[in-house]
């Protein structure tokens, strides 16, 4: 079964050492048939006022088949926070679709890494509801930033979703750096929340 797999035995492990109380819903992707690489799935953390989302699948879950012992698989994992309201049990579509596309950007050979930011043409996900955050920054979990697992050590990499205007802000200057600073003087954690209110630098 998938949630045998050592390596993801090892993101629950990780993680439940942060939050202890917190047992997370499974997701599984279905595979698409075109490939044997791709998002496995997510696991969805129901914490107070949020949903902690965690990628697993980019990173070598079972056996090393990768020739770099010291990394595992593409070396890091997608995180991503968004609102939850008390009681909501269903976790939102849209970001799952988010991570599914994001991952697939990077599998195709898109670089992605701390630091870099994606500009979309339409809201994220394809939700009208998110309507101005139309962009993405990648930025080092609030929580956890790095694991050891015996294939070697997997990264967790936050998306942080952005306005238009942050993101021409962001595009401009050519760095990030600032609105993030910004961004997580607001909120510590985070959240991907597309009914803040934007920032301007």
């Amino acid at each position: 079964m998938l949630e045998m797999l050592p390596g993801l035995v090892r993101i629950y492990e990780e993680w439940a050492e942060r939050y202890p109380d917190v047992q997370p819903l499974t997701i599984q992707f279905a595979a698409d048939g075109k490939s044997e690489r791709g998002l496995d799935g997510v696991l969805a953390y129901p914490l107070d006022g949020h949903w902690l989302l965690v990628s697993f699948g980019l990173t070598e879950l079972g056996e090393k088949t990768s020739e770099e012992p010291r990394v595992s698989g593409a070396g890091f994992e997608f995180t991503c926070r968004v609102p939850r309201e008390e009681g909501d049990e269903t976790v939102p579509a849209w970001p799952l679709r988010v991570l599914h596309a994001l991952a697939d950007h990077f599998l195709s050979g898109s670089d992605l890494d701390v630091g870099h930011w994606i500009i979309t043409p339409s809201p994220l996900g394809g939700e009208p509801a998110n309507g101005d955050m139309t962009s993405l920054v990648i930025i080092p979990d609030v929580d956890v930033r790095v694991m050891d697992t015996d294939n070697g050590i997997v990264l967790f990499h936050q998306i942080v979703g952005l306005t238009t205007g942050e993101a021409e802000d962001v595009q401009q200057a050519g760095t990030a750096t600032p609105l993030v600073a910004v961004l997580r003087d607001r909120d510590p954690r985070m959240l991907t929340d597309p009914s803040r209110e934007p920032v301007r630098l």
